[in-house]
């Protein structure tokens, strides 16, 4: 059944203390203001046998900050935004701060409503990887001062970014096929209207024009089966080359290949833009570009740091490189 929370009078009076007294030993300042020894032992041990839990967010008002940070992702469930979490909560943790996370499934209505929820919580900045344009979101942001730094996917030019050139790195993929392709096919992940996607299609597309090679992209269904007739269809039309732009395509990707019976990467070949570990299994090995998940992680924490500290700067933009795995499948 639930009970009544013990406040700070009810500390005071069991103990016929005043109320501003308890609250000066439960946030350690009884030496401050001349509070003996004995009474401040007592005031704790009181506060201990009643149960007494701190109000987090009077204690936040008091102090000007909540110490905690809002993380807004669009899919956990991916293991590229998982780590992410991982190392923000981490890295955070060690400078005393909390984290809050939550994760909008891509869905631009609740990354709205989630992001108003975090404001009303008091938090002192956000890290966030959109799945709205910025446009989408400056009514929000306006809404408050807290600093907030774009993770993955960009804001604008003005905000604070930490990611890829994605289009640039889209268009090296190009170059490490093992034989110049005739017809290049960028699988999407469907939809396909993030930013960060686009930018990697178009990266590939002028790379293939400038190279002189066939390009085309597909949405990928959701459905298996689906997927088997589209890389069926491009396998007539002639595509020799694939690049998943998002490890979502890779595998189901490498198994329609499987199963329209190709040799890879003799027949057909298949970069993803996205590194999983369990590609080192696969047959054959996937060869992939790995983003650096973990720079990419601390960086967006050491700059909302910097943000923390002075909110007025100009926001900058740093950009990481990939590093290709060379396996067997490119």
């Amino acid at each position: 059944m639930k009970t009544k929370r013990t406040s700070l009078n009810d500390i005071a009076k069991a103990l016929n203390v005043s109320k501003a007294t308890v609250s000066f030993v439960l946030n350690d300042k009884g030496d401050q203001f001349n509070i003996s020894k004995e009474k401040q032992r007592l005031i704790k041990e009181k506060a201990k046998e009643l149960s007494y839990v701190p109000n987090f967010f009077a204690k936040s008002l008091r102090q000007g900050e909540t110490k905690t940070i809002g993380l807004v992702l669009p899919d956990i469930s991916n293991a590229f935004y998982a780590e992410i979490s991982k190392t923000v909560q981490e890295k955070l943790y060690e400078s005393g701060y909390n984290t809050f996370i939550v994760n909008t499934n891509d869905d631009m209505e609740l990354e709205k409503v989630l992001m108003r929820e975090l404001i009303q919580r008091s938090i002192d900045g956000m890290i966030i990887a959109p799945s709205n344009n910025i446009k989408d979101l400056i009514p929000i942001l306006l809404e408050t001062h807290i600093p907030v730094v774009f993770t993955d996917r960009p804001g604008d030019e003005n905000a604070d970014y930490v990611g890829l050139d994605n289009k640039g790195e889209g268009g090296k993929l190009i170059d490490f096929f093992s034989v110049k392709p005739n017809r290049v096919v960028a699988l999407v992940p469907s939809p396909s209207n993030v930013s960060t996607i686009q930018d990697r299609i178009e990266g590939t597309k002028e790379a293939c024009e400038k190279a002189r090679i066939d390009f085309g992209y597909l949405d990928l269904s959701d459905d298996q089966n689906k997927i088997d007739q589209q890389i069926a269809i491009e396998l007539k039309n002639g595509t020799d080359s694939f690049v998943a732009l998002n490890n979502k395509c890779t595998l189901p990707t490498l198994s329609a290949l499987t199963k329209a019976g190709v040799k890879i990467p003799n027949e057909v070949r298949l970069i993803s833009f996205d590194d999983n570990e369990a590609f080192e299994y696969m047959t054959p090995p996937i060869s992939a570009f790995r983003q650096p998940i973990l720079d990419i992680a601390l960086q967006s924490v050491d700059r909302l740091y910097s943000r923390l500290k002075e909110s007025k700067t100009p926001g900058k933009h740093f950009i990481l490189p990939c590093e290709f795995i060379e396996r067997g499948s490119h």
